[in-house]
């Protein structure tokens, strides 16, 4: 009996301490490992996508690198061209008839005639071609045909007074700040009109004898002849922004004198017909004239200019 009996507590002790052992082992942490988590990402996986995601970013430089820069709009930039500057404008109007005309002053007055020669000399467009040529040699200037945008050529008056101590004629006001609108701060007038083309004095005092156009002038006394090339035109340059009348400069002086514009023609050819010259005869006459205009119209170039 007693010895059932201490069987019966050893077996308990065995049981006991069995239970023990169990219990360290699940409280020292000697589990079975914990199964992968599902939303977890297993090592190969991980690998893969990194592996995309280089793939991706490798794509995304080298679409980059073969794409050209462009503008944020997409259009290439136009360069922006200075600006030309703003040329300053000589109106210019030359008032004419269209032949030239003969005066001739003769022995007495009963020898006296004037006539025109039916010869185009297209003077308008010459004269007006010899300024241009002359002041556009300066590229801050162009000129401007102003025939269309005023009146009558003789009532243009807009400076009073003379050299640079002169003042506007109020009468011409509208018309000169017109003009100034359009860009024009200078004008040149040149309208054809007579002139003295000879004076002779004597023992009675001296008498003048007048051209009465451009073209020729003659004078015959007791079997002498004088052939004179006239260019018989009342000429103005005037300032519309100030108040100056350019020709009654010094530098201009010689220009007003009739004596210029009437020039002796010492080696013409007498005329086979004195009541007919024909055009070819008259042509050292036409380039005479031509040539004062041309030395007028450079001396009035280089005023514009400063020179």
């Amino acid at each position: 009996m007693k010895f059932v009996t201490k069987l019966t507590v050893l077996l308990a002790v065995l049981m006991l301490a069995s239970g023990c052992v169990t219990q360290r082992g699940m409280d020292s942490g000697e589990s079975t490992p914990s199964q992968p988590n599902g939303e977890e990402a297993t090592p190969t996986e991980s690998a893969e996508q990194e592996d995309v995601v280089r793939d991706s970013d490798s794509a995304n430089e080298e679409t980059t690198k073969s794409e050209p820069s462009k503008e944020p709009d997409g259009k290439p930039v136009t360069p922006v061209k200075p600006a030309k500057p703003v040329k300053q404008k000589v109106g210019v109007l030359v008032s004419a008839k269209k032949f030239p005309t003969h005066t001739h002053i003769g022995t007495t007055k009963f020898n006296n005639f004037t006539k025109e020669y039916s010869y185009d000399w297209q003077l308008n467009s010459t004269l007006y071609s010899t300024f241009k040529k002359a002041i556009e040699q300066n590229s801050r200037f162009t000129t401007v045909d102003i025939s269309s945008m005023v009146g009558d050529a003789g009532a243009l008056d807009f400076v009073m007074g003379e050299g640079e101590n002169g003042s506007f004629n109020e009468k011409q006001n509208t018309l000169r700040k017109s003009l100034l609108d359009k860009g024009i701060a200078t004008v040149i007038i040149i309208e054809e009109a007579p002139t003295v083309a000879i004076t002779e004095c004597g023992t009675y005092g001296c008498s003048e004898h007048q051209s009465k156009g451009f073209g020729l002038f003659t004078r015959s006394f007791l079997g002498t002849d004088h052939y004179i090339a006239s260019a018989s035109f009342n000429v103005n340059v005037e300032r519309l922004d100030k108040p100056v009348d350019v020709l009654t400069l010094p530098t201009f002086t010689e220009f007003q004198d009739d004596a210029l514009k009437n020039e002796r023609v010492e080696d013409f050819t007498p005329p086979d017909n004195f009541d007919e010259i024909t055009e070819q005869e008259l042509a050292p006459i036409k380039n005479t004239i031509v040539n004062y205009f041309d030395r007028l119209a450079t001396a009035v170039g280089k005023y514009l200019s400063g020179q």
